[in-house]
């Protein structure tokens, strides 16, 4: 199918859009008054076959310093939107959040966005997850994306091409796919496959534990039992000769130890978080924690935002520890290791929430902030 081929489409479940406001600005003329493109897009989605007539538009935007909801209208017909501006590092872990969030799903993704790395590969995450992700075309350099019903219907495609156009296809909303269903079907395991998240994960029931690993500095081949699965993040940079060896290739891990490629240093903790609530996503806890998440890094303690991500998880009956390796207990030589990290570096969650600032530290108290949100994340932190 071609990437201009119109496909007849038809949708009842609800549908989020995402709009970065650093890739697509909002249209000079309108910065005042959103209501006209809230509206267009509304319209631009009907004729596309996004019936529910229910929204949730995302902006988000690193200038922006608020958090929160900006507007919640009402629209003719009982057709309702929402926006919401966020102020985020990064939004793709909203949408996997948001993935699982509506039970009645799965919904559909409106991304006005450019997808770089990170984003393109949780998209098509999103995507084999039976999602439907549809992106908007970059305008030329130089020119401004106009938000109208017609700019939108010309430049809209789903991820791997289609311009969707409705076409009925449903009696009822019953008669869609239902995400609900998915608990009921067992995915086997495939030694032969890296489990790498862009497709529903092996189904495991009953207790498990999975471990996610910043492995630039701590690589560990080892037997483990079959109900542990560890991922082990590198930086996949050309130069890193350690990385490019152990991602090469088609491997297969008795230990079920999957190397994965993770860029820099911040971009492994966003793909380690992203992954983690991918999980989470495809094996939701109903009512006990017997799965345990086991994080080895050493971006986290700190990091205030990132914490109160983890602690998302732990809020889903998800049991977390998170190890931070220091130069004094990440000793591979030692016959301790890695039994050593955990016993003095672990730490496990209270019921206490991380809260963050909403604006930005100025110079001057950039340095003080981080003190105490150091300090703040051992509050949050119960250690073992």
């Amino acid at each position: 199918m071609g990437e201009d081929d119109t496909i007849g489409f038809e949708s009842l479940k609800q549908t989020l859009v995402y709009w970065n406001m650093d890739d697509y600005p909002i249209p000079v003329d309108t910065t005042d008054e959103l209501d006209p493109v809230f509206g267009d897009i509304l319209k631009a989605l009907d004729v596309m076959g996004f019936r529910d007539g229910h929204i949730d538009v995302f902006l988000y935007d690193e200038q922006i310093n608020r958090e929160g909801a900006l507007v919640d209208w009402t629209l003719p017909e009982s057709e309702t939107y929402g926006a919401c501006f966020y102020k985020v590092p990064d939004i793709t872990w909203y949408m996997i959040r948001d993935s699982s969030f509506y039970r009645a799903g799965p919904v559909n993704y409106f991304v006005i966005a450019k997808p770089k790395r990170e984003l393109h590969r949780v998209l098509h995450c999103l995507q084999s997850r039976r999602h439907n992700v549809l992106l908007v075309k970059p305008p030329p350099p130089d020119e401004e994306f106009l938000f109208s019903v017609a700019s939108l219907l010309e430049n809209a495609r789903f991820l791997g091409g289609g311009k969707p156009r409705f076409k009925e296809l449903y009696v009822s909303y019953a008669s869609e796919y239902d995400m609900c269903f998915e608990e009921y079907v067992d995915i086997p395991e495939d030694l032969s496959k890296t489990v790498d998240f862009s497709e529903r994960i092996p189904t495991v029931r009953g207790p498990r534990t999975a471990v996610f690993w910043d492995a630039v500095d701590s690589l560990v081949e080892r037997y483990l039992s079959d109900n542990i699965t560890i991922w082990a993040y590198l930086d996949d940079d050309d130069d890193d000769k350690k990385g490019s060896a152990l991602l090469g290739g088609d491997k297969t891990w008795t230990s079920r130890i999957y190397f994965l490629p993770g860029g820099d240093k911040a971009s492994r903790r966003i793909r380690m978080l992203n992954d983690m609530f991918l999980l989470a996503r495809d094996s939701p806890q109903c009512s006990s924690y017997d799965a345990s998440l086991v994080l080895f890094a050493d971006q986290f303690i700190g990091a205030a935002y990132y914490i109160n991500m983890l602690q998302r998880l732990d809020d889903i009956r998800y049991h977390i520890l998170l190890v931070t390796p220091t130069l004094d207990i990440n000793k591979p030589e030692t016959p301790q290791w890695p039994g050593l990290l955990i016993d003095r570096g672990a730490a496990t969650f209270a019921l206490e929430t991380c809260k963050i600032s909403e604006e930005p530290p100025s110079p001057k108290k950039h340095e003080a902030l981080a003190a105490a949100e150091e300090e703040e994340t051992r509050k949050t932190l119960q250690m073992i």
